[in-house]
Formats: C-alpha cells, sequence, structure tokens
C-alpha cells in the first residue's frame, strides 16, 4: 500500500471524518473553518509589564511540564515494547516443546501475524508510516490518533513478534501526538492566564480540569472565550519560545526515566574513518551498490503492495508472518529492527561470512516492505541501517578492504537513496557514525538520494 492510499485508508490515526462528527449537521459547515486569533488578545486588553512576565513564567512552565510528560511517554512506550519482545522470545520461545523449538521464529510470526491481523481489523485503522506523519503533520498543523490505547497496541505487536521494522515510525506518530495534545492544551491555558493575569498560573491550570475546559469564568469574571467559535493561536516567536521550553521538558523526561529504569538499548558507535589509508574505490562501489539495494527495497514495496492488494487484514499479516517465519529459521538476522544485530555485526561479520550477510541484507530489505505492507507497519530507517552496514561489510570481505570506508558509504548511500532524505538520513545516522566520517556519510547520502530520485523521476515522464 502506497503512502497515499494509506493516508486514505487511515480513518486512521487521525480525525474522525465530518459526517461521522456528531454535531454536523453538513459537510460544508462542519468542515467550515474557524477564525483564527492570537491568544495574547484573548482577555480584549493585552497585559504588560509586570503581568506579562507572570503570564509567560505561568506558560513556560506548563511548556516544561508538558514536554516532560511526553519525554515520560515516549520512553515508557519504547521500554514497554522491548520487555514484550524479550517476553515474547526469551519466554515463549523457550516455553514450546523441544522437538518444534528450532522452528520457534515461524510459530511465534505465524502467531503475531494473526494477532496484528485480528487487532488491525477489529480497530479499522492501521498505523501511519513516517512519510505519512510528516505529510499529515505539514498539512494538518497536528497529529492524531483515533484512539491512543488502540493505537499503542498496533505499534507494540510488529515489534513484540519480531517483525523487520523498527520502533521509529509508532514513536514519532506517538510524539507527534502527544506534542499536537500539549500544543492545544497550551493555547487553552494561555487564553486562561491571559484572561486572569493575576493569577495566570492557577487559571492555566485550572484548564487541565474537566470543569475548566470549554470556557470557565476567571477569578475576575471574564471568560477565557475558549467556547466561542475560535482557533486561538500564538504568535510567532511565543510559539517558538513555548516550543523550545517543551523540548527541553521533553529531553529531561527521557533522561528521568531513563536513569530510573536504567540505559536501554542504542545503535552502536563505529571507529572514525581513515582518511589517509581509507580504500576509496571500494567506497565509490559501495555507494553504487547502495543505490542498487535501495532500488531492490523500492522494488520490493511495489511487488508487496500489488501481492496483499484486496486481501483482508487477517491474511496479509498472517501471510507477512509466514514469509518472516520461513526465512528467520536460516537468517535469524532479518528479525527485529537490526539495532542490536548492528552491534553484534561489528565483532562478528568476519566470522558471518559475505554469502550469509549479503543474503540477509536483500531478504531483510525485502521483508522490511512486506512487514509495511503487511500490516506489520513500523519504522524502516534501523533496518535500512542495518542492510547497509551488511552490504559495507559484504564488500569489505570480497575486496580484502578496510571495513570503515565502505560502511560508512553504503549505508548512507542506502538509507540516504531509500528514504530520498539525505539530510535526515545524516542526522539519524550520526547517531553511530563519529563527527568524523559524516562528510563521507552526509555525501554517500546526497549522490544516493539524488540518483535515485533521477531515475525515477526519468522512468516516470519514459511513456
Amino acid at each position: 500500500m502506497t503512502d497515499d492510499a494509506q493516508q486514505a485508508d487511515r480513518q486512521a490515526a487521525g480525525a474522525p471524518d465530518v459526517a461521522d462528527a456528531p454535531d454536523a449537521q453538513d459537510a460544508s459547515t462542519a468542515s467550515r473553518p474557524r477564525p483564527q486569533a492570537h491568544v495574547i488578545d484573548a482577555a480584549g486588553e493585552r497585559p504588560h509589564g509586570v503581568a506579562l512576565a507572570r503570564v509567560a513564567l505561568a506558560l513556560v512552565a506548563c511548556a516544561l511540564v508538558a514536554g516532560f510528560v511526553v519525554g515520560i511517554g515516549c520512553l515508557a512506550a519504547l521500554r514497554g515494547v522491548d520487555l514484550l519482545q524479550e517476553l515474547v522470545w526469551d519466554r515463549l520461545a523457550l516455553a514450546l516443546p523441544a522437538p518444534i523449538r528450532p522452528f520457534a521464529p515461524l510459530a511465534l510470526c505465524v502467531a503475531g501475524g494473526i494477532a496484528i491481523g485480528l487487532w488491525t481489523k477489529h480497530v479499522g485503522f492501521r498505523l501511519d508510516t513516517l512519510g505519512v506523519i510528516v505529510k499529515r503533520c505539514r498539512a494538518e498543523g497536528g497529529y492524531e490518533f483515533r484512539d491512543m490505547g488502540e493505537a499503542l497496541v498496533l505499534f507494540a505487536l510488529p515489534i513484540a513478534f519480531g517483525g523487520a521494522v523498527g520502533p521509529e515510525a509508532g514513536v514519532s506518530g506517538i510524539v507527534c501526538a502527544l506534542a499536537t495534545k500539549a500544543m492545544r492544551a497550551l493555547r487553552r491555558q494561555g487564553v486562561a492566564a491571559v484572561s486572569d493575569t493575576s493569577r495566570p498560573l492557577a487559571a492555566a491550570l485550572a484548564e487541565l480540569l474537566p470543569a475548566g475546559r470549554g470556557g470557565s469564568a476567571s477569578a475576575n469574571g471574564r471568560a477565557t472565550a475558549l467556547d466561542a467559535d475560535v482557533d486561538w493561536r500564538y504568535d510567532r516567536w511565543p510559539r517558538r519560545v513555548l516550543w523550545g521550553f517543551g523540548g527541553l521538558g521533553f529531553v529531561g523526561g527521557i533522561a528521568f526515566l531513563a536513569r530510573m529504569l536504567g540505559p536501554g538499548g542504542g545503535l552502536p558507535r563505529f571507529e572514525p574513518i581513515d582518511y589517509l589509508h581509507g580504500s576509496w574505490l571500494v567506497g565509490i562501489l559501495a555507494i553504487a551498490c547502495g543505490i542498487v539495494f535501495a532500488g531492490v527495497a523500492g522494488a520490493a514495496k511495489k511487488a508487496a503492495a500489488t501481492a496483499l492488494s484486496g486481501m483482508g487484514h487477517v491474511q496479509r499479516a498472517t501471510i507477512c508472518g509466514i514469509c518472516l517465519g520461513i526465512v528467520a529459521i536460516w537468517l535469524p538476522d532479518v528479525l527485529f529492527s537490526g539495532q542490536k544485530a548492528t552491534g553484534e555485526l561489528i565483532s562478528s561479520w568476519q566470522e558471518k561470512g559475505a554469502v550469509a550477510l549479503g543474503a540477509t541484507c536483500v531478504l531483510k530489505l525485502c521483508l522490511t516492505q512486506l512487514c509495511v505492507e503487511g500490516d506489520w507497519v513500523g519504522g524502516e530507517f534501523f533496518p535500512l541501517i542495518y542492510c547497509g552496514v551488511c552490504l559495507g561489510y559484504v564488500l569489505a570481505l570480497v575486496t580484502g578492504a578496510s571495513p570503515m570506508v565502505p560502511v560508512a558509504c553504503a549505508c548512507g548511500a542506502l538509507v540516504g537513496a531509500a528514504t530520498s532524505s539525505p539530510i535526515l538520513t545524516t542526522c539519524v545516522l550520526a547517531l553511530c557514525f563519529p563527527p568524523a566520517s559524516l562528510p563521507v556519510v552526509a555525501l554517500s547520502a546526497c549522490v544516493g538520494g539524488k540518483t535515485l530520485s533521477a531515475i525515477g523521476a526519468k522512468h516516470a515522464r519514459t511513456p
């Protein structure tokens, strides 16, 4: 299913249709945009001096707390999914009878496919990919799930049962949905605080209570105007300041929970490139191979969308689980996001051999696309990073070259070409490549992204 088809299919992770709105008499009335107004003008007379300072401090405090809560929610969701994955693959797999334990990947992936299909059918929507989330945020100014609890289950099941997808798409959706709720709450709080400058913090906090929503009266008798048909917005600089403090709170929430629960898994760190003794001809070959393999991923996406089109959710997800399980019996690294496996490759790539690494790379690329199209929706960045690292090590084994240049070039080119986002690719790969290697990574991502996009545009123009 393409991004456009998925966006249309999503009754989704977003707001209900106009026809489903309980107070919608007709579509034209329900969809009429509300007039916008600035939060600072909510009370009629703008606060100045000390009153304005009190309002600003109150809203900054609210933004910090909102970001802190969103950060805790984000990391808690990640840790919860990791624990569920450990339960499935460390407990349930070992609980299987000894004769069928070698076939545990098939049994667990099929069970996961059935569970994902049944749940997707029950809730009536599927998660959006990262690309769709970005498009919706830009087009709608925010992001929503129809039901956060149902979306969390959709996020957890593919990862828990070993899908070849990463958590970044689900986490991005959760963060964007929580941030959208937080910003809307901050707008209500801003109107309340401006309307009661003598007690702005108390007025802002009162707006979070059920009784305070929808236009409560402040202590001085002025209405907050939240019940009016007005879309309240912050000016540019106040909005940026609140987003900035919200971001600080977000980082603080993640750091707080990480300290409480201990450090979690992450991407490994590679050694820096030796520019003087690097194998640059192999690096050029790695960029070319990365582009070709990104084309393979694109072809697999189209093939999976065609093969699964018209199928029901249960059938689609179960077929995906069967394919995952069969391949994983012989190549277990095709499962999961690849975060942990990427770290293991650093010390074991020579033992695995070029054939096994190459087969894992190709099949994981294809299975990731099958997962996304088969309702095992998740992120593609981490699996792509793993495949890029595999490809780099394959070239190092075949040519006898030092691995760091081909790994950086192949990873950058593959991820950049597959996502068509060189800047985002470089930012994500900065998590595992040191600063000294980032120029090569960025150049490879740019060449990969531009080349594959040009090839795609040329084919699109061909009749």
